[in-house]
């Protein structure tokens, strides 16, 4: 994987500017989850997984975006 591929299409500047926010925004808890849940989503899309990955980045994203607190 190249540093500016992703698993679905290549990242936009506008995607990368919204992650960030969403980033800045998180606590301490969501950032450990995300630190757990990154090699997982790494590891899923080396194994050729497509849907476990899709699951993980929905729940990165349900993380970021609506600062959701998870299960993990």
């Amino acid at each position: 994987m190249t540093g500016t591929a992703t698993l679905a299409h290549d990242v936009s500047a506008e995607e990368i500017a919204e992650f960030r926010r969403g980033l800045d925004a998180l606590g301490p808890q969501q950032r450990r989850i995300l630190a757990l849940l990154m090699p997982r989503l790494i590891a899923l899309e080396a194994r050729g997984d497509p849907e476990g990955a899709i699951r993980i980045i929905e729940e990165i994203r349900s993380i970021l975006w609506d600062g959701r607190r998870t299960r993990h």
